[in-house]
């Protein structure tokens, strides 16, 4: 079983050897009864695998350690299949181990950007010779509206809207302008960027949110959506006999 924990959601995979079977979306308040359920009901469980960004769930899986299977938390004292140049090697998110392991390995030999469009943008380089020098984190889609709704005075807290363009004609679609094109230029931005320093490179868009921009920029790029479930899967190889 692959669990992946973020900010506001989970996501639950099952797997038998690389074929996934199953999987699911939880928001959080629901992952406990969740999991446990899915785990109660495969007794053939060998391994759960998991990734908590918030560090919530430590006492959930504490609990299953002594059963019939192995738990695997992801952690950067893990055996990597990348060179953690990270100056604080120990902060660094299991989130973003995971996508760069999934990149290690799908990419070999290869520059890759990793764009994951979660709660929070991260922006994570991985060089031909899988060497990670670092990234970048801003505000997701939501936490952008969230923001402008409660740090000012009168602004509303909205949905999220594609645009067709970045001239608003009402204060609802200036919202859903800046927020949109925002994204989008800062995206497009971060691109051109690694490409002037380092050449051609294969750019790889995930995340819940990768659905919310436009199809242009999702051609020129590779979308994984079960990028994580990848990732963890080898890290288990790594870190075992499996």
């Amino acid at each position: 079983m692959i669990i992946d924990i973020g900010n506001t959601l989970a996501k639950l995979f099952l797997y038998q050897e690389n074929q996934c079977l199953h999987q699911e979306k939880v928001v959080l308040t629901q992952f406990s009864d969740k999991a446990a359920l899915l785990i109660k009901s495969h007794p053939e469980l060998q391994w759960i695998v998991y990734s908590d960004v918030g560090h919530k769930y430590s006492d959930f899986f504490e609990k299953y350690e002594v059963g019939s299977f192995a738990v695997m938390k992801v952690n950067s004292r893990l055996q990597l299949p990348f060179v953690n140049k990270y100056e604080t090697p120990e902060s660094l998110g299991s989130d973003r181990i995971v996508l760069l392991s999934a990149a290690a390995k799908l990419y070999p030999n290869t520059p890759v950007l990793i764009i994951d469009l979660g709660t929070c943008i991260t922006y994570d380089f991985l060089d031909e010779n899988a060497v990670y020098e670092g990234g970048a984190i801003s505000p997701g889609f939501e936490m952008r509206y969230k923001a402008l709704h409660q740090q000012t005075a009168m602004l509303p807290k909205l949905e999220s809207k594609a645009m067709a363009s970045p001239v608003g004609k009402s204060t609802h679609d200036a919202i859903h302008a800046g927020v949109y094109f925002g994204i989008l230029g800062e995206i497009n931005a971060r691109i051109s960027y690694y490409k002037q320093q380092f050449g051609p490179l294969t750019v790889i868009l995930t995340g819940g949110d990768a659905n919310e921009l436009p199809k242009t920029l999702k051609n020129s790029i590779f979308v994984h959506q079960n990028f994580v479930a990848i990732g963890m899967l080898h890290l288990l190889e790594l870190n075992t006999n499996s």
